[in-house]
């Protein structure tokens, strides 16, 4: 699970740093220089740690991650908004660039991991068998990612000093790759065998990585959305971030109720986890320095040092607060019923989200009078969607219980 996640991440944070040129001493390179082999690395461990099924699973899920950030921002970035932020130039490249950024990453993902290993995967499954063969792939499909997504990203429109800053980006990657490719070698020649530790059930769940997995994707997708506020009529406006934010309370308390409080606290870890490596990484990236022509640094020097311990803040409270709500109503017996059970602690939790959310993060930037009805929207809005989602979530639960106990009864007359 940590390798999916860290490679979702990556691919996350591609998206949001396509076009970052970095100038370090008159070398000139691109942040995905950097990212296509930190990728490249991580499928490499993934080859060496997963079995086929579990590679495969790793690929699906990072390409479900490009297609969902990619359409949830678009989508959120397109509802009618309010505020002058569109017409920054940093804005623009960074937000209504997306759909190119996405088939990009997409495409170049597409051609250099996912079709060679379902080709390689169908016909010469030896090949993972082999360590060093493994690694060929890695690298290869590394050099291929950062290749293909920087033509697709520079080439059309033609930016200044192209060749200079491929060539400079390209040594940056073999770089890059010729150190995994060495710090593998070695990792092999003295490879030990370490000691195992027990892991709990779920953690072998496929569907509780599919649920983690849609967990983190659609909190990426609200923190790209921060600062925008999406008009709903007259007299009423909502943060992009909370029209998604709800599904992510929803799906903490699916896995709260599939797989327990202690798999739901795990989830609140990993979300958090993904949050500050995102954002940390994100932060790094942007501070690096930029050639005049291509400068995104203020749009995010202004928005992150803040976002990071606040949105940390509101998610550790939220989603712990919900937890603790839905594992005292089931075992005190306080609500019976899953529906009103599921309801109560959402609303609650989404209530501590908005006034922790609203007042703090917005503080300073919209009038009081403004956060006030951003709060109330918020709510309401998060208690709609809360209402009407839960027949779906326990219709979901039904069948997902249903599948994992006829999985359970299969290994235990195996």
């Amino acid at each position: 699970m940590s390798l999916t996640l860290a490679i979702v991440i990556c691919l996350i944070l591609l998206i949001n740093v396509s076009f970052k040129i970095i100038v370090i001493h008159g070398l000139f390179f691109t942040a995905n220089s950097v990212l296509c082999s930190l990728i490249a690395g991580l499928y490499l461990l993934v080859l060496k740690n997963c079995n086929l099924m579990q590679q495969r699973q790793v690929l699906n899920q990072s390409l479900l991650a490009l297609y969902l950030f990619s359409i949830g921002v678009y989508l959120l970035l397109n509802l009618p908004s309010i505020g002058n932020i569109r017409n920054t130039l940093a804005y623009q490249i960074v937000f209504e660039e997306i759909p190119r950024k996405f088939f990009s990453s997409t495409i170049a993902f597409g051609i250099s991991f996912y079709l060679p290993h379902l080709l390689v995967s169908s016909r010469y499954p030896q090949v993972f068998n082999s360590p060093h063969k493994c690694m060929l792939l890695s690298l290869l499909g590394g050099y291929t990612f950062f290749s293909i997504d920087f033509l697709l990203l520079f080439s059309e429109p033609y930016t200044k000093n192209f060749g200079l800053i491929y060539m400079d980006s390209l040594l940056i990657t073999a770089s890059i790759l010729l150190l995994i490719g060495i710090s593998f070698l070695t990792y092999i020649l003295t490879l030990h065998n370490s000691k195992t530790f027990t892991k709990p059930d779920y953690f072998f769940n496929p569907y509780y990585h599919y649920l983690t997995g849609l967990a983190v994707i659609v909190l990426l997708i609200c923190f790209a959305c921060e600062y925008r506020l999406i008009s709903l009529g007259d007299h009423r406006i909502i943060a992009a971030n909370g029209i998604l934010f709800p599904f992510t309370m929803l799906i903490s308390s699916l896995v709260g109720e599939l797989f327990g409080y202690r798999a739901n606290l795990y989830l609140i870890f990993i979300m958090i986890s993904a949050e500050l490596v995102f954002d940390l990484l994100f932060l790094s990236t942007i501070l690096l320095p930029s050639p005049d022509f291509f400068n995104l640094n203020p749009y995010y020097s202004f928005i992150m040092p803040k976002r990071i311990p606040m949105m940390t803040l509101a998610i550790l409270i939220a989603f712990s607060s919900n937890a603790f709500l839905l594992e005292k109503f089931n075992k005190n017996n306080y609500v019976t019923s899953r529906f009103i059970r599921i309801l109560t602690a959402s609303m609650l939790a989404n209530t501590l989200l908005c006034i922790i959310n609203y007042t703090i993060l917005f503080a300073g930037i919209y009038p009081y009078e403004e956060l006030f009805n951003l709060s109330l929207s918020g709510w309401v809005y998060k208690f709609v969607v809360t209402l009407f989602s839960l027949p779906f979530v326990l219709y979901l639960y039904n069948k997902l219980q249903k599948k994992t106990e006829i999985t359970n009864l299969k290994l235990a007359t195996c």
